[in-house]
C-alpha cells in the first residue's frame, strides 16, 4: 500500500463519470493497482492511496472434456499428460490380489507381523483404485492428493516389514540372539521407529507440495530429505544384515546349524530382494523431483515411468514375501521374540483406554501406597517383627 499526499492548485475537486455500460477488464498482468483520491476543497489538500493487490493469474482457454482433462500448458492441469484409467484398475486389482494372499499366508502361518506388511500392500490398492477414480474427476484435486499420499508412503510400511523380518531371525538363527551389539527387540525397535520419523517427513513433504508454487518447491524439498533419510537407513540396515549374512555362514561351516533351520538363505535373499526394489524405487524418486518440473526432465510428463519405476519394483518387493513367507521358516518356540514395546507404548501412550493391560496395571499402580518413613525399621528390629513389605495395597486383606 503507497500513501502520497500532495498540494494542488485549484480547489474544484474534478469528477469523472463512467457510463452506465462499462464492464470492467481483468488485468493480465501479476498485479491490479486500485488508487482512490481525495480531495478536501476548503486547504487545496489530495490524499491518493494505492493498494497493489495480485490479480487471478489462471485464465483458462481450453475447456475440460468430459473426465476434466486440459493439456498441460493451462493453469488448471492437474495431471501433466492424460492418466490412463485401466492401467490404474490393474494396478490396484494387481495389489488387491496380492493382499489376499498376504492375508490368508498370515492365517495359515499364524503370522502375527504381517500386519506391518498389509497395510503396504492395502495402501496400494487404494492408491491406485483412487487413482482410476481421479482420471474420470480430473478437476477434483482432493482425490489426486489422496490417491498421490498413500502411493508415496506406502512402501514405508514393506520396508518396515523387512525390518522386522531380520530381527526375527536373528532371534531365531543366531545362537547368541544379537548382531553386534543389537538384539532383536531393540533392532526392530531402532529402524521402525527410524522408518516412522522418515514416514511422517514424507508425509509433511508430500502435502505441502500439493499448496502453492512456494510451499510446493519446499514440500518437494521436504519429500527428498525424507525419501533420503529412508535410503540411508536403508544401507544402514543392509551393513547389519551382511554381518548375519556372515555370522551364518560361520555356523553353517562349523556344523552348529540344526536340521530345520538350515533353510536360512531363502529368508535372507528374499530380503535382500525386497529392500533393492525398494531402493530402486527411491532412486526414481530422487530423480523425479530433484530435476524438477520443467520440459527438460520428461518423468512428469509420461506415466509410464510411475509404474515401471514405482509401481512394479514396490509390487516386486511385497510378492518376494509371497513366494518366501518368514512364518513358514520362522515355526517352532525360536520364532517368537520379546516384545520390542513400540505396541505397548503406542497403545498406552496414545489411547490407554484401548489397551486393558495398560489400565490393569494403573488399577494395580493406584492401589499400592508406600507407607511413610517412621515405618521403616532398624538394624535392632527382628525380621519375624518386620512388616512383609515396604509397599501397602490397599485391596489385599490378610486373615490371622
Amino acid at each position: 500500500m503507497m500513501a502520497q499526499a500532495s498540494p494542488v492548485q485549484t480547489a474544484t475537486p474534478q469528477h469523472r463519470v463512467l457510463p452506465r455500460d462499462a464492464t470492467p477488464t481483468t488485468a493480465t498482468n501479476a498485479e491490479a493497482t486500485t488508487a482512490t483520491t481525495t480531495t478536501d476543497t476548503n486547504t487545496g489538500f489530495e490524499l491518493t492511496l494505492s493498494l497493489d493487490l495480485p490479480s487471478n493469474t489462471c485464465t483458462p482457454t481450453i475447456a475440460p472434456d468430459k473426465y476434466g482433462w486440459v493439456p498441460a500448458s493451462e493453469c488448471d492441469a492437474l495431471y501433466l499428460y492424460y492418466p490412463s484409467f485401466g492401467a490404474a484398475i490393474a494396478a490396484a486389482v494387481i495389489f488387491g490380489l496380492l493382499t489376499i494372499g498376504h492375508f490368508v499366508q498370515a492365517i495359515m502361518y499364524k503370522t502375527g507381523f504381517a500386519w506391518v506388511i498389509l497395510m503396504g500392500v492395502s495402501w496400494e490398492t487404494v492408491s491406485y483404485a483412487v487413482r482410476a477414480f481421479s482420471t474420470r474427476n480430473q478437476q477434483d484435486d482432493t482425490v489426486v492428493t489422496v490417491s498421490q499420499m498413500f502411493v508415496l508412503l506406502a512402501p514405508l510400511w514393506v520396508n518396515a516389514f523387512d525390518y522386522m523380518v531380520l530381527a526375527r531371525m536373528v532371534h531365531f538363527f543366531i545362537p547368541e540372539r544379537r548382531i553386534g551389539i543389537f538384539k532383536p527387540s531393540l533392532l526392530a525397535k531402532i529402524f521402525v521407529l527410524l522408518d516412522f520419523v522418515s514416514f511422517v517427513i514424507q508425509a509433511v513433504g508430500g502435502l505441502m507440495a500439493n499448496g502453492t508454487d512456494e510451499q510446493e518447491m519446499n514440500g518437494i524439498h521436504i519429500y527428498m530429505g525424507g525419501i533420503g533419510l529412508q535410503e540411508f537407513f536403508i544401507l544402514c540396515f543392509l551393513v547389519l544384515a551382511v554381518q548375519f549374512h556372515r555370522s551364518m555362514l560361520k555356523l553353517e561351516r562349523a556344523g552348529h546349524l540344526a536340521v530345520e533351520k538350515k533353510n536360512w538363505r531363502r529368508l535372507l535373499y528374499a530380503l535382500y530382494g525386497s529392500l533393492i526394489a525398494i531402493t530402486v524405487r527411491v532412486i526414481y524418486r530422487l530423480v523425479e523431483f530433484s530435476a524438477g518440473y520443467s520440459e527438460s526432465n520428461p518423468i512428469p510428463y509420461h506415466e509410464w515411468y510411475m509404474y515401471v519405476f514405482d509401481g512394479i519394483p514396490i509390487a516386486l518387493a511385497i510378492i518376494i514375501w509371497n513366494f518366501a513367507p518368514p512364518g513358514a521358516v520362522l515355526q517352532g518356540p525360536d520364532a517368537e521374540i520379546p516384545s520390542s514395546g513400540i505396541g505397548r507404548w503406542l497403545c498406552c501412550n496414545g489411547c490407554v483406554c484401548c489397551c486393558r493391560s495398560c489400565r490393569k496395571r494403573g488399577k494395580e499402580k493406584k492401589n499400592i501406597q508406600r507407607l511413610s518413613d517412621h515405618d521403616i525399621y532398624g538394624e535392632d528390629v527382628l525380621l519375624h517383627s518386620r512388616e512383609s513389605s515396604l509397599y501397602h495395597n490397599t485391596q489385599y486383606t490378610t486373615r490371622r
